[in-house]
C-alpha cells in the first residue's frame, strides 16, 4: 500500500490568515483512491525549512504532494527548493512559457517579467498542466539512484512528487484533469469511480446511522462527509475498468437516493442553488426574494447560476423596518405587534416581494444574525423563512444557536431558504 504525504507551503497558513482547504481536499481524494496519507506538514516561505521538509518527505513516503509556492513572486520557492533538495538544475519550459504569455495576451494584459519564473522546473520532471491559471505544477518520478545521490535515505525503489498551486479551484481542476488519472494508473492498477450524494435536512451522524450497513462495505465503499449545513455520502468502487466500477456503484447509489428521498438533493457538482435553478426553469416559474438578515446571500447564490435571468427578475435587501414598509408594503401594525423577526413579518415580506416583482413565488427572510441584538425571547440565530405562491405557501423557523458565527448563520439560513424553495417545487411541480 503506497504511503503519501502532503506539504502545504505558505507563511499565511501558519499565521492563520487563510485556512488550508487544499490538504483536506487532497487527503479525501487520496482516501478515495485507496492511497494512505500518513503525514501533513505546513511550512512557511523559508527556503531552508522547505528544503528540509521535502527531503524528509521523500525519505519516508512513496508519494509527496505539495500545494502553494508556485507563483511569480520572490517568496514562491517551491520549484527551486525541490530542485535544491535533489541537486537538480532548473530549466525553462518553452511550451509552458508560451502558454503563460498567451494567458496574458488573451486578456490584453502585459505580462510582467516575473511570470517567466513560472515556466521553470527541475530538470528531469515533467509538467503537470494548469489550464485554470498561470502556475503549472510538476510530476517527478525520482528513482533510488537520484535519491541516493542527493543523500536522501529511503528504502523505496522510487518516490514521486506532484506540485500544485495554492489557489483551491486551480488545484481541484488540475487534480481531476491530470493528477487523479495519473495516480490511479500508477498506484491502484484499477479504475475507480465515485459518486457523491448530497443531503440536507439530516445530520451526519443520523445519516451514517441510517446507512450503517452500507458503511461497512468493502467494495463499493460508502463514506459520510459533513459540510456547512449539509452532508454527503460518497460511494466508491474499484474495478478493472471504469465501466465495471460505474456498474458496481449504480445500485448502491440508487438505493441511497430512493431511501433518502427528498433529503438527497443532488450529486457530485450539484449545489442547492443549481438544483433550484433547474426546477424553476423546468416549471417555467420565477422567484422574487426579500432578504433581511442574509443581506442578499440567497440572491447571490442563485444569480451565480448561469442563466439566472430566466427565473429571477427582482430581488430586494430590506434591512430596516422602514425599508420593509416602503419597498414591500409590510403593514406597520405587523412590525409593532410582532416585530421584524417574526413569522408574520417573513410572510408579509414574501407576499410583498411576489406582488412587487410580479413573480410566481416570493421568499421572505428575517432574523437575527448577531453577534449582537438578541434577547431571551428572540436570541441570536433565530430566523423566520416564508414562501408565498398562488398554489400555496410555507413557513419555517430556524434556531441556529447564539454560538454560531454571523457568517455561519447567514450561510445556513440561505441554504435553508433554498431548500424550502426546492421542496415546494418538488411537491407542487
Amino acid at each position: 500500500m503506497p504511503a503519501a504525504e502532503i506539504i502545504a507551503i505558505g507563511t499565511e497558513i501558519l499565521l492563520g490568515q487563510i485556512t488550508d482547504t487544499n490538504s483536506r481536499f487532497m487527503s479525501a481524494e487520496l482516501a478515495g483512491l485507496g492511497i494512505d496519507c500518513f503525514f501533513h506538514t505546513t511550512v512557511g516561505d523559508n527556503r531552508e525549512r522547505i528544503v528540509d521538509c521535502i527531503r524528509m518527505a521523500l525519505s519516508r513516503s512513496d508519494l509527496v504532494l505539495t500545494t502553494g509556492g508556485l507563483g511569480p513572486t520572490p517568496d514562491d520557492l517551491t520549484m527551486e527548493c525541490i530542485a535544491e533538495a535533489l541537486g537538480a538544475p532548473m530549466v525553462s519550459d518553452a511550451l509552458v512559457l508560451a502558454g503563460i504569455e498567451e494567458f496574458f495576451s488573451s486578456r490584453h494584459i502585459a505580462m510582467p517579467d516575473s511570470n517567466k519564473k513560472q515556466a521553470l522546473r527541475p530538470e528531469g520532471s515533467r509538467v503537470l498542466p494548469n489550464s485554470a491559471g498561470t502556475a503549472p505544477g510538476i510530476i517527478w518520478e525520482i528513482d533510488s539512484e537520484r535519491l541516493e545521490q542527493a543523500a536522501i535515505g529511503s528504502s523505496r525503489p522510487r518516490s514521486i512528487i506532484l506540485t500544485f498551486p495554492g489557489v483551491p479551484h486551480e488545484l481541484v481542476h488540475m487534480w481531476h484533469e491530470t493528477a487523479a488519472p495519473y495516480l490511479v494508473k500508477e498506484f491502484s492498477g484499477a479504475a475507480i469511480f465515485s459518486v457523491e450524494l448530497k443531503h440536507i435536512g439530516i445530520g451526519e451522524s443520523t445519516l451514517a446511522q441510517k446507512y450503517e450497513e452500507l458503511l461497512s462495505g468493502r467494495n463499493p465503499t460508502v463514506a459520510p462527509y459533513a459540510g456547512r449545513g449539509e452532508c454527503r455520502l460518497r460511494v466508491t468502487a474499484k474495478a478493472p475498468s471504469l465501466d465495471e466500477a460505474r456498474v458496481m456503484v449504480q445500485p448502491v447509489a440508487d438505493r441511497i437516493r430512493q431511501e433518502s428521498g427528498h433529503l438527497c438533493y443532488g450529486q457530485d457538482d450539484d449545489t442547492l442553488e443549481s438544483v433550484v435553478a433547474r426546477l424553476l426553469v423546468r416549471a417555467g416559474l420565477t422567484v422574487a426574494l426579500a432578504e433581511s438578515c442574509t443581506g442578499g446571500l440567497v440572491s447571490k447564490r442563485l444569480t451565480d447560476v448561469p442563466g439566472s435571468s430566466r427565473f429571477i427578475g427582482l430581488n430586494l435587501v430590506t434591512y430596516s423596518n422602514q425599508a420593509k414598509m416602503d419597498a414591500l408594503g409590510v403593514d406597520p401594525e405587523i412590525l409593532d405587534k410582532h416585530g421584524a423577526v417574526s413569522p408574520e413579518c417573513a410572510r408579509a415580506m414574501a407576499e410583498g416581494a411576489r406582488s412587487l416583482a410580479g413573480s410566481d413565488i416570493g421568499i421572505g427572510i428575517t432574523g437575527i444574525a448577531g453577534p449582537d441584538g438578541g434577547t431571551d425571547e428572540k436570541p441570536v440565530g433565530l430566523v423566520y423563512l416564508a414562501l408565498s405562491a398562488k398554489d400555496g405557501s410555507s413557513q419555517e423557523e430556524l434556531r441556529l444557536g447564539a454560538r454560531s458565527s454571523r457568517t455561519e448563520i447567514r450561510y445556513r439560513t440561505a441554504s435553508a431558504a433554498l431548500n424550502m424553495l426546492r421542496l415546494f417545487l418538488l411537491d407542487h411541480y
